[in-house]
């Protein structure tokens, strides 16, 4: 018998599966590439000062830290390079801004987060801005497409893998939880913004958010992410390659990429950037943000054999391995997760209402097994 059934291989799939065979325990991920796919349309990037605000991003001193000792890690492990860590440069909009900032970087809050605020000269000759702006360190990006393919080769290898559709009518729940000809003790639903279909978990309060990508060369190489507006990451694995981003639209839900985002990227981009590029591919995404902007992590309130692991957002590379951790450590030693990110917070919305009902209409298709 399994420990885990974990469903979807993205960001929070692969994080999950690793922390778990990490502890020697039994895991098997199932996952569609054609259907789970929105981790993989993701520039990446860490960021430790984001917003429009210029702020420090939620729990920065224990997610920056961690994820870098968990991706260096799992480079070992996965014998693949993907962890890019890399210098974000923010520019600032005003002389008043600058001058704040000058103060603020002084504080301990932020010396652990920003290298130095540049001067206005500061790649003048291919950034366009006015002001100097702030120079991150902790910061960098994450090449997704080759974490996942790295991900899923080592869970290949080790017999933990299976490529293919979760079908829901052949999961039974009874002291254990069997899925066609597989027992496991529990299953963690990390589907991303497929979480919608899922008939225990459709109720939660997702907001998702559709974001497009652009592939470019640029004329010369950059050596620092730019991200004020609109990020330029530039890619380690090719001469002057870069992503940009992003694009965030809550009404129009469709994976087909659109020419109004490429077109809003690109006047942002020649705004940003003087120099000469050619737009080489552009991609689209959905993202599986909150109403709050924090994670849905935890078992279901009334089927603790399953649970949910998503919500992650724009932020899943930096918020995956801190709370996959609290997960597993939640699920083998009972240890409580964050309140910000328990399912218990939902009190208010319609989750509750359909967590604690008989799933009517569903009672035939979840047979207790009374085996």
């Amino acid at each position: 018998m399994l420990d885990f059934l974990i469903v979807g291989q993205g960001i929070a799939g692969s994080v999950l599966a690793l922390q778990l065979l990490k502890r020697n325990k039994k895991v098997l991920v199932i996952n569609n590439r054609a259907t789970n796919c929105s981790s993989a349309v993701s520039a990446g990037i860490y960021n430790p000062i984001t917003g429009r605000n210029m702020v420090k991003t939620w729990l920065a001193d224990e997610l920056f830290p961690y994820l870098t000792r968990f991706y260096q890690e799992a480079e070992k492990t996965l014998k693949a390079q993907f962890l890019h860590p890399m210098p974000i440069f923010r520019p600032f909009l005003t002389e008043q801004e600058r001058a704040e900032w000058l103060t603020r970087v002084l504080q301990r809050d932020f010396s652990d987060f920003v290298a130095e605020v540049a001067a206005p000269t500061f790649h003048q000759d291919n950034m366009v801005h006015q002001h100097g702006g702030i120079v991150l360190k902790q910061s960098g990006y994450l090449d997704v497409k080759g974490f996942l393919k790295a991900t899923r080769t080592y869970l290949e290898e080790t017999g933990s893998y299976l490529e293919g559709d979760f079908i829901y009518d052949d999961m039974h729940l009874g002291s254990w939880v069997s899925y066609q000809n597989i027992a496991a003790h529990q299953v963690i639903f990390c589907e991303g913004p497929q979480a919608q279909h899922n008939p225990f978990f459709s109720a939660l309060p997702f907001r998702l958010v559709k974001g497009e990508l652009l592939s470019v060369t640029l004329q010369q190489p950059l050596d620092v992410i730019y991200n004020r507006g609109i990020f330029i990451v530039p890619q380690a694995t090719a001469a002057n390659q870069a992503i940009v981003g992003a694009t965030y639209n809550w009404q129009e839900l469709s994976p087909t990429p659109t020419e109004a985002a490429r077109h809003h990227l690109e006047e942002k981009l020649r705004k940003t950037f003087s120099l000469a590029y050619t737009v080489n591919d552009q991609q689209a995404g959905i993202r599986p943000a909150t109403f709050d902007r924090h994670p849905l992590i935890g078992l279901h309130p009334r089927h603790p054999q399953i649970g949910i692991f998503n919500g992650l957002g724009t932020k899943g590379v930096s918020l995956a391995p801190y709370f996959a951790e609290k997960l597993v450590k939640h699920l083998l030693l009972q240890e409580a997760l964050p309140q910000e990110v328990q399912l218990s917070r939902l009190e208010t919305t319609p989750f509750t209402q359909v967590a604690h009902s008989a799933h009517k209409g569903n009672t035939n298709n979840f047979a207790q097994n009374k085996s």
